[in-house]
């Protein structure tokens, strides 16, 4: 079933308030893609004004970016490569832990993490994925065996110094639990949505979480959500065709 984050409550916790607030500065409501009047919306206005700063000024952008990973890499020892794109209103990264690959099998363990260019907020998640490669059509089929929610297990340390730099390096941005970042907007899309309902983390980052949502967590899913009274609403999956 779907949850859905509601716009329009008044008692819950600051950090679902503000991005609340940021959502409807940002994103047109019961507006869809395709519809003429989206991209005359103020938000969407501000959006494509932030992405063409980026990309006009790319290595501007970048540059600090990519001086921080450096220094994540220093300390954490680990490969991070740079998942960052001008086109997206997020700076990202990923922190490989494991990385294993033979002729018919790839699995790896890593952290992904992004900091959000139109709001002062932050993710992390722990992820577990395999690739089963078939070698006679050249093609990787991927699949996701669980999510890490918070710094947990093997993931711990790594997680904890992620969280902890990243604050170092912007400090008024707050941490946004993966279970948050999953609640869906109704009747709301971005571009990165596909035509389809938009979550909370197609709003603040991008796309690249969207095929992880509906898969096993583990951890302590309340992480970073404090004392809260969130108004969840569930609906049905869609009829089948």
């Amino acid at each position: 079933m779907k949850r859905y984050l509601s716009l329009d409550i008044k008692h819950h916790n600051k950090l679902v308030a503000e991005i609340a607030e940021t959502i409807k500065e940002y994103v047109p409501i019961g507006i869809r893609t395709m519809d003429p009047e989206y991209n005359n919306h103020p938000g969407i206005k501000k959006l494509d004004e932030i992405v063409g700063e980026q990309v006009k000024h790319y290595k501007q952008f970048i540059s600090p970016w990519m001086s921080f990973l450096g220094k994540l890499k220093k300390v954490a020892k680990k490969r991070i490569p740079n998942t960052t794109y001008a086109h997206q209103w997020s700076y990202s990264a990923e922190l490989i832990l494991e990385r294993y690959i033979d002729k018919s099998l790839c699995r790896v363990k890593k952290i992904a993490f992004a900091v959000s260019s139109i709001g002062p907020y932050f993710s992390i998640c722990g992820i577990d994925e395999t690739f089963i490669i078939d070698s006679e059509d050249r093609r990787w089929y991927h699949s996701i065996n669980i999510i890490t929610v918070s710094p947990y297990a093997e993931f711990e340390n790594l997680f904890n110094y992620l969280e902890t730099e990243i604050k170092s390096q912007f400090p008024t941005y707050k941490f946004v639990p993966f279970n948050l970042c999953a609640y869906y907007i109704k009747d709301a899309e971005t571009h990165y949505s596909n035509g389809e309902e938009c979550t909370v983390y197609n709003v603040l980052f991008n796309n690249s979480l969207d095929s992880y949502h509906n898969r096993y967590h583990r951890g302590d899913t309340l992480y970073g959500f404090g004392e809260s009274n969130i108004k969840v609403t569930l609906e049905p999956p869609p009829p089948s065709h």
